[in-house]
């Protein structure tokens, strides 16, 4: 009997509180789908270029000869004698520009394919002297069509095949040898068996374990190589680059830390605006449960089995919550993933979910939802049962500051008066919701102001798109937030409402009345989260070392703010009906 009595509390507590509940759910789904999300793309890019690495055995080193006749029959010798002739990629390569163009010449034994392995596109091999092969058609680099003829120093060669070279990723532009500043324009690749001159050659590391993205060990053997390997050729006469130097590869993990970078910060702000609402929600909750906790005390119910509904209501919800995160989440990786291809050649994304990252995100919210539900919830339990009986003591009216400024005050209708009143005497509803508007505002207004540097930025695709997703989750927050603050204000204030309309206001001055605080809250915490949000974006730019304020266009500091109120707006629309549809007799007996 005791545990179905228990059970029935649960119950209408759940019932009673739906709306709360749900909305809970949806601010843990956003939350931490938002967070999950975000962390796991760089481990996806990681992951992609772990991949293009060991599938086609990519070089970690490149070394190219200075001297026009290439390198020397002792210098190949001790390459090969440290390296092992399977770790060695021979190729004669060159530049020339025409007409503003410049195109890459590759000459190599293209049947001999283990290092840099390329991926045949369309076509086939060369089978003949005067076919060849070219690599495809990207953003800037022209291509050709096959069976195309091309004529080079007076002989004509046949296109029998488009290939995609892995240290050319990048679709946007790839950079000259000779001058960095210029891009190419074609990349051409001749067969050759025997090369008379050898001006190229690329070194694989034996131990292809070591690379795990550009790590920290990895760059310590590529240093060491490279002290050795200019250490015994002559540095006048050879260049040793590494992947650090490879424009596609290197720029891509660097975008991918960057969106890392981004996304720890935001991280941060999500979750503490996330505990901040589930803070206010339950302790306003809690206030609003004070006698049913004073008949279970009275009926000898412990601490502990008082507050386990509460902990219960807050836990169900964030897992519920937590376990469609997962698919959002996954979602958002996925669609920031698929913006990468704008600008790189990419494998498909890895379909593996990062179970830590995932487990660690939903039990740190996990854990920060319940620890403050269980310090509300023990400081109430904690009240004898005659405390909690007795109804609050009405908050004494006090005079607001601006109605010490005469002028105004004096201009001002009874009805603002009354509201401003009311906004200044609860402080603790006036500070949960002018906070949890801040919050939101900041994250609004730094999603935007992020896109606004980021399309500055060339080759800045991925990054504009993980832009749009931090605006538009941080607009579902901020969105949620407001609901949720809105509906808790209107939901505490019953017999308010129900007082004002035995007194016979209509329901547009009834709405009114209270929508007005609303507005006024959110405007406040709307303008104070710009500032604020200012500060934000400066520590985003510096972490990521990229963009200013100077870059944020004028107009994005006023959409902050304006998308915080229309939020507002919609959420009052959305209440109106609770408002006018409130049960006078049931409110009125609130305190019976």
């Amino acid at each position: 009997m005791v545990m179905k009595a228990e059970t029935k509390i649960i119950l209408r507590l759940f019932r009673k509180h739906i709306a709360r509940f749900v909305t809970l759910i949806a601010i843990s789904i956003v939350s931490i789908g938002f967070m999950y999300g975000i962390m796991e793309i760089q481990n996806k890019i990681e992951m992609a270029i772990e991949d293009t690495y060991q599938s086609q055995n990519i070089s970690d080193l490149y070394i190219k000869s200075k001297r026009q006749t290439g390198f020397n029959q002792k210098e190949l010798e001790l390459l090969k004698d440290r390296y092992g002739t399977e770790h060695l990629l021979e190729s004669f390569c060159y530049e020339e520009e025409n007409n503003g163009e410049i195109t890459r010449f590759y000459y190599m034994n293209l049947n001999e394919n283990k290092i840099n392995k390329f991926v045949l596109e369309q076509g086939r091999l060369p089978a003949k002297e005067n076919e060849i092969l070219v690599e495809r058609k990207t953003n800037t680099l022209h291509g050709y069509a096959l069976n195309e003829t091309i004529n080079y120093r007076n002989t004509s060669y046949v296109v029998v095949g488009t290939i995609f070279n892995p240290l050319i990723n990048n679709k946007e532009e790839e950079p000259s040898f000779t001058d960095s500043e210029k891009h190419l324009s074609n990349v051409l690749y001749f067969h050759v068996d025997n090369l008379p001159i050898i001006n190229d050659v690329y070194i694989t590391l034996e131990n292809r374990d070591l690379f795990h993205s550009f790590s920290s060990s990895y760059k310590e053997e590529i240093e060491n190589q490279k002290s050795y390997l200019l250490d015994q050729i002559s540095s006048q006469d050879i260049e040793v680059l590494s992947l650090y130097e490879n424009y596609g590869l290197y720029s891509l993990n660097s975008y991918a830390e960057k969106v890392s970078l981004i996304g720890i910060i935001f991280v941060v702000f999500f979750f503490i605006v996330t505990l901040l609402v589930v803070d206010s929600t339950m302790t306003r909750l809690l206030d609003e449960e004070r006698t049913q906790i004073a008949c279970q005390k009275t009926l000898g119910y412990s601490s502990f089995k008082i507050i386990f509904k509460y902990i219960l209501f807050v836990g169900l919800a964030t897992l519920c919550g937590g376990i469609f995160s997962l698919l959002m989440g996954f979602g958002l990786t996925y669609v920031v993933y698929n913006a990468f291809y704008l600008q790189y050649v990419l494998p498909e994304m890895s379909l593996s979910l990062n179970v830590f990252m995932y487990l660690f995100l939903f039990l740190g919210m996990m854990i920060g939802n319940i620890l403050l539900i269980l310090f509300s919830s023990l400081k109430l339990a904690r009240q004898n049962a005659i405390q909690l009986l007795t109804p609050k003591s009405p908050k004494k009216g006090k005079k607001v500051l601006l109605e010490r400024v005469k002028f105004l005050w004096n201009r001002l209708s009874f009805k603002y008066k009354s509201t401003l009143r009311n906004i200044f005497l609860f402080k603790s509803r006036f500070f949960m919701t002018v906070l949890s508007v801040i919050g939101a505002t900041v994250l609004v207004f730094a999603g935007f102001g992020l896109l606004d540097c980021t399309q500055n930025i060339e080759n800045g695709n991925s990054l504009v798109t993980v832009s749009i997703a931090l605006i538009a989750f941080s607009a579902l927050l901020c969105a949620l937030v407001i609901y949720n603050i809105t509906n808790i204000n209107v939901s505490e204030r019953n017999r308010e409402i129900a007082t004002l309309m035995v007194l016979g206001y209509k329901n547009n001055e009834v709405t009114g009345y209270i929508f007005r605080e609303i507005y006024i809250m959110s405007a406040i915490g709307a303008i104070l989260g710009l500032p604020l949000g200012i500060l934000f974006l400066q520590f985003v730019f510096y972490l990521i070392d990229f963009g200013s304020l100077s870059e944020i266009h004028w107009w994005t500091y006023l959409i902050a703010p304006i998308v915080t109120m229309l939020f507002s707006f919609l959420s009052t629309f959305f209440l109106y009906r609770k408002i006018v549809k409130t049960d006078m007799n049931a409110s009125l007996k609130i305190l019976e």
